[in-house]
């Protein structure tokens, strides 16, 4: 129970600083840059920030400092993680239902792509060497960690507690 309202407390959060609140008061958000997620190689650093209320995903090349914003739209996207060979970024975002699913985006393509939908929140992905992606889903009305192949087959419960 602890556990969801933390994490309920924390998708408000960013939702809200996304927004241009802060906690100080100050309508200008304090926090700009979140969820870092380092490339496979070292190269790259994917990291979400707020873009007109909305947060978005972008991708900067750690050598030259520029980046690149890679998603847009009305939705919210958020917490990236790599693919194992840094060829796409799976990320959740609520640009469906209102609800988070998860999504991958081919960087060299733009395409992004449905990975999970289910009318809970399934949020912070990571991608794992043997090409499994494991994240926290509350489908069953309490958090667990389940698994699921990158075509969006072989959804696994890995780690299950009952239901409140």
């Amino acid at each position: 129970m602890i556990e969801r309202v933390v994490s309920s407390c924390l998708v408000t959060l960013l939702c809200a600083v996304a927004a241009g609140c802060s906690l100080g008061g100050d309508p200008t958000p304090t926090l700009t840059s979140l969820e870092p997620a380092v490339s496979p190689d070292g190269h790259r650093l994917a990291y979400e920030t707020a873009v007109n209320q909305r947060l978005k995903l972008f991708v900067r090349d750690l050598a030259s400092g520029t980046s690149e914003q890679v998603t847009d739209g009305t939705s919210d996207d958020f917490s990236p993680a790599w693919s194992p060979d840094g060829t796409s970024i799976v990320f959740a975002s609520n640009r469906e239902k209102g609800n988070v699913d998860l999504y991958t985006l081919d960087l060299s393509r733009r395409e992004v792509r449905r990975l999970t939908n289910d009318p809970g929140n399934d949020m912070y992905p990571a991608w794992a060497a043997d090409g499994r992606i494991y994240f926290n889903s509350d489908r069953t009305k309490a958090w667990q960690v389940y698994s699921i192949l990158p075509d969006g087959s072989g959804l696994t419960v890995v780690v299950a507690q009952p239901a409140p």
